[in-house]
């Protein structure tokens, strides 16, 4: 149950970081729209390419080779988008590895005394332990 939790809470804290590519860029910024809808694009590639399952690569190749503004935006999506999805997808193992060794140490314990018979001390009270 702990590492369900673990792994439940190392997902809302790496999505507390996610932003959609509509907010990455400041509204009062002063780009095209053609920057923005390559930059949207981009985001959505960057992030399928570092290991998003809700994201798909999204190019449009032949606006990339003629509009600069839309190259640029796409360009610099990428990049950032991937960077941020690889940085989510590095949180969310590093809490499986904790919780598995965790877990795994717990286990450990538990199995110390498993081959130890009690039977022989079954009847003890504290007092005759004094």
């Amino acid at each position: 149950m702990r590492y369900f939790l673990s792994i439940a809470a190392a997902m809302v804290v790496a999505g507390c970081d996610i932003e959609p590519s509509e907010t990455m860029i400041a509204p009062t910024s002063n780009v095209s729209a053609s920057y923005r809808s390559g930059f949207d694009d981009g985001c959505h590639s960057g992030r399928q390419a570092a290991g998003s399952l809700f994201d798909q690569f999204r190019k449009d190749q032949v606006r990339f080779n003629s509009d600069r503004d839309y190259a640029q935006g796409w360009s610099d999506a990428f990049r950032q988008c991937e960077t941020q999805e690889e940085q989510q997808q590095r949180a969310i193992r590093s809490a499986q590895t904790i919780s598995a060794i965790n877990n795994s140490q717990q286990r450990r314990f538990d199995n110390v005394l498993s081959d130890v018979d009690f039977s022989g001390v079954a009847g003890l009270t504290e007092a005759d332990l004094q």
